[in-house]
């Protein structure tokens, strides 16, 4: 069953679900928004490797095309019977921006690092803004919550194998 902004709020209260930094206002009927952090990282084009440092309120220009790796401003402890599905805010997606599906599994802990992939012109995006939606639905309790080697990230994660 897919969480309402009354049962989210009340995970969020509990403890249960930690979101942080938490703002009321970022709740959807069904889910969170979630902002772009301090760091990106352009994975292809003429530009490819770079890592950005956002500053409050800077600019990341997406170059036309490319890919970018992006840290959440978010910090997310999800619970084991709670796992999230990340979409693109519907404005993003009409500037153009596309993102692959992307899961946090249940018992996940740390910050996540979402790619996006630019339209064939550039897009500014500024750090602090809602790009993404976090759809939250309840599961069956995970026998085994995530312990991937993502957990725990704190900074910009790049592929690991």
């Amino acid at each position: 069953m897919i969480l309402s902004d009354a049962a989210i709020r009340g995970l969020v209260e509990s403890g249960r679900l930690v979101i942080r930094p938490f703002d009321a206002s970022s709740l959807t009927p069904n889910g969170v928004d979630l902002s772009v952090g301090e760091e990106a990282m352009i994975m292809e084009g003429p530009s490819e490797g770079s890592r950005v440092r956002l500053e409050p309120g800077a600019e990341l220009v997406v170059p036309p095309g490319s890919v970018v790796l992006i840290l959440s401003e978010e910090y997310l402890e999800l619970p084991p019977d709670v796992v999230g599905m990340v979409n693109l805010r519907s404005t993003w997606a009409r500037r153009g921006l596309l993102i692959p599906p992307t899961i946090v599994d249940a018992g996940y802990r740390g910050r996540l690092t979402l790619a996006v992939r630019g339209p064939p012109y550039r897009v500014s995006i500024r750090r602090g803004e809602r790009v993404w939606h976090l759809l939250l639905a309840e599961s069956r309790p995970a026998e085994s919550p995530y312990r991937g080697r993502y957990q725990g990230s704190m900074g910009l994660a790049t592929a690991r194998e």
